[in-house]
């Protein structure tokens, strides 16, 4: 946010509370490996298409300063992370006060905010973005005696420490598992309570902030008989015994059993570890009257789909950003980069009337429908912003006689709120999205090795896609899905790498979808192609020949009630 305040060359002040930006990640995580991928090499070159694949580099106008240059680890040592961030602050000569902590912060009669630094001072603003990150750990006080268990933020991670003990570990995500990588080598035993939750994959669930491969190394071990265990109990107190070792009370509700019920017991540790996550919202700091609104568990704090509190003019930028979207990756690096441009655009245009980015297409004949219709394969081959933030942000395509407008990268929730969007005429939004929600709950994502089935009304795509909806007046009228692929891309460049895949089709099924609304030529163009005969086809199969495939993905997803599966459309 610094870097585009600055280059607007707006008035602004970022209070550090540390003497070095980007401090979190001098102490965090614990074990020094971030897991946020660093892969550089896509075949591709265009600076944003490789923003998809590379997730700590803070953007840019020029694509300057890439973290990649700072490392070539696909999973980086967080000092470089930290000499990264000091770098870019330090090269765009961001306005940073280091060592101004905020302890309390206030607003006047007048709506400002007032802010009291431990070094003296107060600083007042209109508009106030707290990018204060995780500013605390959760503590599962409800646990008698936590206060005995080690915390992850700070525990001692020589693992000699363990060598030959009974570690417990509270918690059931990234941080518990990767204190159980580091000490399961020397532990006797290690055991992770789960608190009766169940392990959520990352490659399962398709959100980075479930358990990560990278990670997971306790769950084989376990699996094949190496003495560290996964448990579904919940402590509820931990006691101290005259050796010095620590006596868990635990319970664990069974409702698979036979008799259903709780079951209570205890077992003795050397060590407990406490790896429950962190808040990203501190109360405390503003005055009672103050302070914005959290949500029910005050992990973080209730936000408008623009990302601003309960409190006018204030807005929570960063990890605090998952707040609104705990599916994709707004809680990360590679997602809130691109929700931070957007805010900064929404903010100019609130505070100063700078209209948002866009473009303006005429659309009055088949030619230029044409050139409309490659800029939206180009931008779909290569967006980074739509990719990582899948369905959360979208282009806007605001159609009026003649032209269309486009708007890039705004919240869906946002500009469907909006009259001069979700209110005008012809309104079509292109997002990427997911499609697993079209197959049965617990579909294992392993099994999806073959092409989707592209029955559903043509919405059974699982992985990521372009889809495209049409809005009239803010109802909505229609949607189209596409193809996936490797890397996502429907342009001419992509013809050089993936020789299978029909560019002809993405293309007629936008050109249909927009002259549908625009109607600038009486043509539909065909969609029912197959590949060519070089590559080969589609061969349906006679009803002797079927075969049940309980195994393998079913899609149950249609949007045409009548809909019946046509050899036609398979490609």
């Amino acid at each position: 946010m610094g870097y585009f305040l600055e280059q607007a060359g707006y008035s602004y002040t970022i209070l550090e509370a540390a003497d070095c930006a980007g401090s979190f990640y001098t102490r965090q995580p614990r074990h020094r490996k971030l897991i946020s991928f660093n892969k550089s090499h896509n075949w591709f070159s265009e600076a944003d298409f490789n923003l998809r694949y590379d997730w700590n580099s803070l953007l840019t106008y020029d694509s300057a300063l890439r973290f990649p240059d700072y490392s070539g680890e696909l999973y980086p040592h967080a000092d470089r992370l930290v000499e990264y961030l000091n770098d870019f602050a330090e090269r765009f000569a961001l306005k940073i006060e280091y060592n101004a902590k905020v302890e309390s912060i206030a607003r006047d009669a007048s709506g400002d905010f007032i802010l009291s630094c431990r070094k003296g001072g107060e600083r007042r603003c209109r508009c106030l973005l707290m990018a204060t990150g995780a500013v605390k750990e959760h503590i599962p006080e409800e646990i008698e005696g936590i206060e005995l268990a080690e915390g992850y933020e700070n525990h001692d991670i020589n693992p000699t420490r363990f060598t030959n003990k009974r570690v417990l570990i509270l918690g059931n995500g990234n941080s518990a598992f990767e204190v159980a990588n580091h000490l399961s080598a020397h532990a006797a035993t290690i055991q992770i309570y789960t608190g009766g939750r169940l392990i959520k994959h990352a490659w399962q669930s398709h959100y980075v902030g479930d358990l990560r491969a990278v990670n997971n190394t306790l769950l084989e071990m376990g699996q094949i008989k190496i003495p560290h265990l996964l448990s579904g109990a919940k402590a509820t107190r931990i006691v101290r015994q005259d050796d010095g070792a620590l006596r868990v009370f635990y319970e664990e509700d069974v409702p698979h059993w036979a008799v259903p019920g709780t079951m209570r017991s205890a077992a003795v540790y050397d060590h407990v570890i406490r790896a429950t996550g962190w808040k990203y919202y501190e109360p405390s700091l503003f005055l009672a009257r103050d302070a914005p609104a959290a949500g029910a568990n005050g992990k973080y704090p209730t936000l408008s789909p623009m990302w601003e509190s309960s409190q006018p003019g204030l807005f929570y930028i960063g990890a605090a950003m998952a707040n609104n979207d705990t599916k994709t990756t707004s809680g990360f690096i590679h997602g809130f980069r691109h929700n931070i441009r957007t805010l900064f655009h929404l903010l100019e245009q609130r505070y100063h009337g700078v209209p948002l980015p866009g473009r303006t297409f005429p659309l009055t004949n088949e030619e230029e429908l044409e050139i409309l219709v490659l800029a939206v394969l180009t931008r779909l081959s290569t967006t980074s912003a739509l990719f990582q933030m899948f369905g959360v942000l979208a282009d806007a395509l605001v159609f009026s006689p003649g032209h269309v407008d486009w708007y890039p990268e705004l919240p869906v929730e946002y500009l469907l709120r909006q009259p001069e969007f979700g209110g005008m005429k012809d309104l079509l939004t292109i997002t990427l999205e997911l499609g697993f929600d079209g197959y049965p709950k617990n579909t294992d994502a392993l099994n999806f090795i073959h092409p989707n089935d592209p029955g559903g009304g043509g919405s059974c795509v699982a992985f990521i896609h372009p889809v495209l909806r049409h809005y009239r007046s803010g109802k909505a009228v229609s949607e189209v899905h596409l193809q996936s692929g490797v890397f996502v891309r429907y342009d001419a460049p992509n013809e050089e790498f993936a020789i299978e895949f029909d560019r002809q089709k993405p293309h007629h099924v936008i050109f249909n979808m927009i002259n549908g609304i625009v109607g600038v030529t009486g043509e539909t163009l065909a969609v029912d192609t197959f590949t060519d005969s070089e590559t080969g086809g589609f061969t349906p199969w006679p009803p002797e020949l079927r075969q049940d495939a309980p195994e393998l993905p079913q899609c149950i997803r249609t949007h045409q009630p009548d809909f019946r599966p046509d050899p036609a459309n398979y490609l």
